[in-house]
């Protein structure tokens, strides 16, 4: 019985293994791919058709985009496939996302509104007022979950209360443009909601400023 457990157990994790392999060999023909375009006002169908049959990936144009009736004017030589739809998407409000093995190209309000999460963080080993924190910035970049920058000004820290010293030095421009991006403290806990990729900016400054405290 408990060896029938066992399997039952291992069968269960299969699919989400399965989706988490997908996930990543995607991300990595958005990070690794690059592709030549060459497109004068063409609808935007057609260039998903094109990068669709060179990429061998499943890409799903949403209604909200399709209603923009978009068409791309783009000329790249060797760029990965994550810059190619970024130019091709961000001008005109809209991103990708991946999805039960899908590349979506959605809203960018859509895109973010189905990747906020919220967490919690226990901050009290670190209330504030932070002292004689060194000024850090921890940005979204295109590819990456961010970059720590030191060496800045060591007074713009101190004093701040810790969810707006969050809020400063993560997340971006997300924390002003989209209303369901919030970090709020109550009871020691800083409770933050925003985008996995800011999650994971906040627990990197959370290290800073333990270590820094």
């Amino acid at each position: 019985m408990r060896t029938l457990a066992l399997v039952a157990a291992l069968l269960a994790t299969l699919p989400a293994f399965a989706q988490d392999q997908t996930k990543e060999q995607y991300e990595n023909k958005l990070r690794n791919l690059k592709i030549t375009l060459d497109f004068k006002d063409a609808p935007l169908d057609a260039v998903v058709d094109y990068i669709r049959e060179i990429s061998d990936l499943n890409i799903f144009v949403d209604a909200k985009v399709r209603e923009k009736n978009l068409n791309v004017s783009l000329k790249v030589s060797e760029i990965t496939l994550r810059s190619a739809f970024s130019l091709m998407l961000k001008p005109h409000g809209c991103d990708t996302m991946y999805k039960e093995g899908v590349l979506m190209i959605m809203t960018q309000e859509d895109v973010a509104d189905k990747t906020i999460k919220m967490e919690l963080y226990d901050c009290r080993d670190i209330l504030y007022p932070i002292q004689d924190f060194p000024g850090v910035d921890i940005q979204l970049a295109q590819d990456s979950i961010g970059t720590v920058i030191g060496g800045g000004d060591a007074t713009a820290s101190s004093e701040m209360p810790i969810e707006e010293l969050v809020k400063a030095h993560t997340g971006g421009k997300s924390w002003d443009e989209n209303p369901k991006c919030t970090a709020r403290l109550q009871n020691g806990l800083l409770i933050i909601k925003n985008t996995p990729e800011v999650h994971k900016q906040v627990v990197r400054l959370l290290n800073l400023l333990r270590r820094n405290k």
